[in-house]
Parts: structure tokens; sequence; C-alpha cells
């Protein structure tokens, strides 16, 4: 008898340590480059925009742009960022005169916003303007807030404009910058919670009857 106890325990930890690996793991870099081309101005994106569902507090998604203009006469185009949806977004704008790396700017970065807040309400906020014949390397840092509500995301778009055209990109809609991301769902944890607490109690109650086994 108490052999078959301490087998229905192993079955049950077993079973509680299965269903708490089978918790969906942090999405692997998966580093999405799009283009986006206007009759004049082109911005071409590059982020991870999978590691946003798995972005925890203190995490931040990169997202790199660059922002071109092929224009006919001189003049300037703008760039600006918009926000909408119910959780805060923290971001970093920082230019580099020359295509970003891993490690930085190798020439220096320029620091345009630094924990900047991004307004909600959809309207683009110009972050940076460059001459038609100028290209804009832009890395955004973009972190959401822990105080964000339970179920919250936001869309954040990025938009160039200028010589009446008017160009936009962002994560589209699957991939809304969560409020929730990094954890292990809850249903996981009560079930696995209830394996182990299962294989417990059968463990402490064999050990009993054995121990009132030696006694009689």
């Amino acid at each position: 008898m108490t052999k078959r106890i301490g087998c229905a325990a192993i079955v049950l930890l077993a079973g509680a340590l299965g269903v708490l690996t089978a918790a969906p793991a942090p999405a692997q870099a998966a580093v999405v480059t799009e283009t986006v081309q206007g009759q004049y101005v082109q911005i071409v994106s590059s982020a991870d925009w999978s590691a946003a569902a798995a972005m925890s507090d203190g995490r931040s998604v990169r997202w790199d742009l660059t922002v071109s203009a092929h224009a006919p006469d001189p003049g300037s185009v703008r760039v600006s960022v918009s926000a909408s949806g119910a959780a805060p977004l923290s971001v970093d704008v920082r230019t580099c005169a020359e295509s970003w790396r891993d490690s930085g700017c190798p020439s220096g970065e320029r620091t345009l916003r630094a924990g900047w807040v991004v307004p909600r309400g959809g309207q683009p906020v110009e972050v940076e303007a460059i001459s038609a014949d100028d290209v804009a390397h832009l890395r955004l840092d973009v972190r959401v807030g822990g105080d964000a509500r339970q179920g919250a995301s936001t869309q954040i778009r990025v938009h160039a404009d200028g010589f009446g055209d008017a160009v936009q990109i962002g994560p589209g809609a699957e991939h809304a910058l969560p409020a929730t991301g990094g954890a292990v769902p809850v249903l996981v944890i009560v079930v696995g919670g209830v394996l182990v607490l299962a294989a417990v109690t059968i463990l402490v109650v064999g050990a009993r009857r054995w121990r009132g086994g030696d006694e009689r």
C-alpha cells in the first residue's frame, strides 16, 4: 500500500512539473523589416514585435527606423510618433548619423526624447525634422508602464510627412504592446498548484499510515 501511495505522489508531481514547463516561453528573437513607400517619403522599420508579447516590467522593445525622401525640390520631412490605447508607453528616442548597430551608434548618438510618456490620443507628436537630402536613423526603446491595467494594450506608430506626402508604420493590431506580457497564465499556475498540493497530501497520508503500521 505504501508503495502505491508513493507511486501516485510521484505521478502527480511529474504532472505538475509538466503543466508548469508547458507554459509559453518567451518568443525567440525574430526581427521583422518592413518598408512603406509614399510618392517621395520612405520609412524602413525593423523590430522584433513578437518580443512585445513577452515584455515584462523593465524590459523594452527596440525599434529601428530609417526615414528618407526622394523629392524634386528642397524641403523637410517631419517625423512624429503617435499612440492609441489604454496602456501607457514610455519611449526613449535617439538618432544616429549612420545606421544603428546592435552595439549602438558608431558615430555617437543624439537623444531626442528620454523616458517620454507618449500621449495616447492618437495625434502624432513631432520628434525630429530632416532636410530632403538627409536620412534619419532613429532608434526607439519602447516600454509599457508598470501601472498599466491588466489586459490593456496600446498601438504605437511612426509617421513621416513632407512634400504633401504622408506615410506611417506600426507593429500591426496583432502586436499591440500589452500590459500583461511575460507572465505564466493564471490557469497554469492554479492547475500546477493543485497537483502539487494533491501529491503532498498523499505523501502525508502515506507517512501517517506507515507510522500507524509501525506502532501496531
